[in-house]
Order: structure tokens, then C-alpha cells, then sequence
């Protein structure tokens, strides 16, 4: 559903469910999408808010109407109150009476303001914003007119945002980017900290070596990928790298000599990365298994977990088989 929108608007997104997280909501609700969207654009607090002092003031107002729970770990995928997803319907109108070919964070500023009763517009109405208002400052701006967003600094030209990831432990967001045309360019990763502008990129691969399926947890400063090399018709994994966010260390953690299956095997190879415990010791992962047969082998593509220290694999659901 957000392919339209543009890399801010997916941070804007993004945000909000850090920020229903650390109030332990089981819901993004309009207020959050708020907090969201005035973090991520700081235009929209210069021109319609004006001073720091007022965007404090609204984080105030949220946290003195909400009842506050224990926080929720920002690996669980918070679903969307009605609310949100009335505000998030409201800004694809917006964007489509305006002709624009994207959803930006303006869109979903007006979307928040036509949502008249949630709490979120209240805010906005009792410091003078209005709908109108919003609308025609908004309509004006030739960046959106023009279907565009100003893309950010560090980032290069020729692809699109994947996949986003948060890491609570070093305030880091995680970006991995995609060819986004016919032209083939290798997968990239990027980082940058939630009070900076520009990103900067995790290592630095050859050009027919792609690194992908990040993932993270919240409790280390850390962000682990694969790394794939590009062959005429195919790709060859060639080990699971860790990097530190805080230190930029880079190193490989799994590779396809070290890891261990206990059953009779041919090759392994781990093709996509899921998801990274939060002690930072398990990955889960897909992973493909072959089977030597009579007469050919099978390739058997599994989910699986890896235990790190010892690279040791744990088989959890067969998923497909592919004979050759």
C-alpha cells in the first residue's frame, strides 16, 4: 500500500510506530502519525508550527492525554488504528486533486487535518491551522507539483527504499535500496541518525556484490546483512555480515565453510535474512539445503535459525524443493 509514497512518507510512517511503541500503544494512532510527521519534516514545523517551543508543546499535550504502558519492543509491526488508516485514505485524495504523482509528508498532513475529529487535527485547530490554510501552502509547492520529493543528501541516483529498519540502541535508521529501472545495480544498504540529514553507506562492496535483507534488534547497535555476487544468470551467497552502527566495524559472522547442519548435506546457502534475536546470538533465516540423490541432487529451501557463536543451524519448516 505505500508504494506511492516517498521515502520521508515512509519514515513518516515509520516514526509513528516508534513513537506508539515507546507510549506501549497496540495501535499507531493520529497522534502518532503527528509526532512522526513533525520528527521527520521539519518544513511543515517551520511553516506551519514555527518555533520548537510548539512542537514541544504538542509531545506535551499527547502525553499528558494518554495513558502510558510498558513500552513495546519495536520489532512488533503495530497495526494502523481507523483513525490512521481514514488519515492515510485522506492523503492519497489529497495528492491525486493536487495531480501529484507521490504521497508526501504534506499529503499526509492534510490527511491528518481533514481526519476533523481524531485527536491529532484538535491539536492542529487549536493553534490555528486550518484545512484551507494547509491546502493552498501546501498545493504551492513545486517539489510535490512536480510529482518529486528533494531526495536525501548521501544517497545515490537510480534507486528506490526497500526496506526500512530502526535501531533503538544507536538512534540509526537502516535503508536498503533497490535498482529502481531496467538497469542492473547491485542492492545497497544505508544508515543515518535520526538528528542528521545525510546518509552514509555500510561499506564498501564491489560492483557485482550486492548487500540486502538487513535486519536488527533493539537492544545492540547492530545491523546484520548478506552479501550476494552477481553471476550471467544467477547469484552466489557469499556470507551474513555484522556491522556496528556506533563503531562502523564491519565483519563477516556466517559463512557458507563455517555453518554446521548435523544431517547428512551437499551444499548450504542462505539466500534471504529474516529476523535477528534480541539478545543478537539467532538469526532466522531462509535457507537452501541440498540433497544428493540417485541419479541428481535436491535443493531444499527450509526455515531455519542459526545460532552465531557457533554458526550451527537448526532446521524449523521445509519450505519448497527444486530437482535438478
Amino acid at each position: 500500500m505505500f508504494e506511492r509514497y516517498t521515502e520521508k512518507a515512509r519514515r513518516t510512517i515509520f516514526f509513528g510506530r516508534y513513537e506508539a511503541s515507546q507510549f506501549g500503544s497496540p495501535y499507531i494512532e493520529s497522534p502518532h502519525l503527528l509526532l512522526g510527521l513533525l520528527r521527520e519534516d521539519k518544513s511543515l514545523v517551520n511553516t506551519f508550527l514555527h518555533s520548537h517551543e510548539t512542537l514541544e508543546s504538542i509531545r506535551k499535550q499527547v502525553e499528558a492525554q494518554t495513558v502510558i504502558r510498558e513500552k513495546v519492543s519495536t520489532s512488533v509491526d503495530l497495526p494502523l488504528s481507523h483513525e490512521s488508516k481514514s488519515i492515510l485514505a485522506y492523503a492519497a485524495e489529497e495528492a491525486d486533486k493536487l495531480t501529484h504523482k507521490v504521497i508526501d509528508t504534506g499529503h499526509l498532513f492534510l490527511g491528518v487535518l481533514r481526519e476533523r475529529d481524531c485527536f491529532a487535527a484538535r491539536l492542529l485547530g487549536e493553534r490555528g491551522i486550518t484545512l484551507e490554510m494547509a491546502r493552498e501552502q501546501i498545493g504551492s509547492n513545486p517539489n510535490e507539483h512536480l510529482g518529486r520529493s528533494p531526495k536525501s543528501p548521501g544517497l545515490p541516483s537510480g534507486y528506490t527504499s526497500h526496506k526500512l529498519l530502526y535501531n533503538n540502541a544507536a538512534e540509526m535508521l537502516i535503508l536498503e535500496l533497490r535498482a529502481s529501472s531496467v538497469f542492473v545495480l547491485p542492492t545497497r544498504l544505508f544508515t543515518r541518525h535520526i538528528g542528521k540529514e545525510a546518509y552514509e553507506q555500510v561499506g564498501s562492496p564491489a560492483e557485482d556484490v550486492s548487500y540486502e535483507s538487513p535486519v536488527t534488534c533493539a537492544g545492540y547497535p547492530v545491523v546484520m546483512f548478506n552479501s550476494l555476487k552477481r553471476r550471467k544468470t544467477d547469484r552466489d551467497w557469499e556470507a551474513v555480515y555484522s556491522f556496528n552502527l556506533h563503531t562502523r566495524e564491519l565483519a563477516a559472522c556466517v559463512s557458507p565453510e563455517k555453518l554446521r547442519l548435523s544431517e547428512a548435506h551437499g551444499r548450504l546457502w542462505i539466500p534471504e535474512l529474516l529476523s535477528l534475536s534480541e539478545d543478537a546470538r539467532t538469526l532466522h533465516v531462509r535457507i537452501g539445503v541440498e540433497k544428493i540423490v540417485s541419479g541428481g541432487s535436491i535443493f531444499h529451501y527450509h526455515l531455519a535459525k542459526v545460532d552465531l557463536p557457533d554458526q550451527e543451524v537448526t532446521l524449523l519448516s521445509r519450505l519448497l524443493d527444486t530437482r535438478h
